[in-house]
């Protein structure tokens, strides 16, 4: 056999890993991805980069992109996912930068899902309860969560008892971490995370212990918060959503929560830029989405490393409003709620 018949035989040979098999070519890539993500890592540190959120940042690329081959079957849109979240700018500056830690909590996140959406048995839900409720536990940054978990309790996907601990977990994080913050003396610009209090005024009242405008942005996101479960109960299934509006629904309630909770920094928009990823590799044509968030989150990492964005915040702020309108009318559009009301009024 010739060499360049050797060689062309090689491009196209099919390898077998237990369960899994892949070309050549695909491995080929995968190994240049890698490569190329480390490479864009290393000129960020004076030596290598910060190992244990170097591993998680890969097991998250890996952990989503089996989320993807499991719910879309491809293989261009799994390798894609993988290239794609090696080289997210978020990710680099969060886990390589900053050394934040906000890439493990991401990984845990899409674990879960993968127990949720890959097993219809009691087991499944079980293990994303307990991830869950960890994540709730450990930051307060992961409250958003709650809200969708509680909207899958609607759903009936997510037992009593599930939901009682995931309650018990995101409360006592959420009333602690907000009990320390209030008596701390922050104000509303020692973080960065652009949401509505750079369109109504971020500025504390002088001379109060307590910033005012962060206490009502509080009642205003548990008031708000209530508001929408009460709506979700009117379109809840009887079997929980399908796995795209899962994640819009994700999406929505992370978004939402931090856009009205205060005293949120850069890494809150973490978890959202990956879940958005996904999310567009199920719906292509919503790529809109990770798109804009990757510029909110991103603002905000350029905004702790230099002192000041490009642009006013407030602008990063309207456009992350309207990425939440917009998925908030993508679950609108799955409940059939536009066509109800059309339907009733003609």
């Amino acid at each position: 056999m010739r060499v360049d018949d050797l060689l062309r035989g090689l491009l196209f040979q099919r390898f077998r890993v237990g369960a899994v098999s892949f070309d050549f070519l695909e491995g080929l890539l995968a190994v240049c991805i890698t490569g190329a993500a480390y490479l864009l890592r290393t000129p960020f540190e004076a030596g290598p980069p910060h190992w244990p959120y170097l591993l998680a940042e890969w097991y998250l690329a890996a952990a989503s992109a089996v989320l993807v081959r499991h719910l879309t079957h491809s293989r261009k849109k799994t390798m894609g996912t993988y290239g794609i979240l090696l080289i997210l700018p978020v990710v680099v500056a969060d886990g390589t930068i900053l050394r934040g830690d906000a890439c493990v909590g991401a990984l845990l996140f899409v674990c879960g899902l993968l127990f949720l959406m890959q097993s219809e048995k009691p087991w499944g839900a079980w293990l994303f309860t307990f991830v869950t409720a960890g994540l709730l536990l450990w930051s307060v940054r992961y409250v958003g969560l709650l809200l969708g978990c509680m909207a899958l309790w609607q759903s009936r996907r997510l037992k009593a008892e599930q939901l009682l601990l995931l309650l018990a977990a995101g409360g006592a994080r959420f009333f602690a971490a907000y009990r320390a913050w209030l008596s701390a003396g922050y104000t509303l610009v020692t973080f960065h995370w652009p949401n509505v209090y750079e369109i109504v005024g971020k500025e504390a009242v002088q001379g109060q212990l307590i910033d005012p405008l962060a206490l009502v942005g509080l009642f205003l996101a548990c008031g708000l918060s209530v508001l929408f479960l009460y709506l979700h109960s009117f379109w809840a299934g009887e079997n929980g959503p399908a796995p795209v509006q899962l994640l819009r629904l994700f999406l929505f309630c992370g978004l939402f929560a931090g856009y009205l909770l205060p005293y949120m920094d850069q890494s809150y928009g973490y978890l959202p830029c990956v879940l958005a990823i996904i999310y567009m590799m199920l719906v292509p044509g919503e790529f809109p989405v990770p798109m804009a968030l990757q510029i909110v989150a991103f603002t905000g990492y350029q905004e702790c490393f230099n002192g000041a964005s490009m642009m006013p915040m407030a602008v990063f702020a309207v456009l992350q409003l309207l990425v939440i309108l917009w998925l908030g009318a993508g679950l609108l559009r799955d409940a059939g709620i536009g066509y109800e009301v059309w339907k009733r009024r003609n």
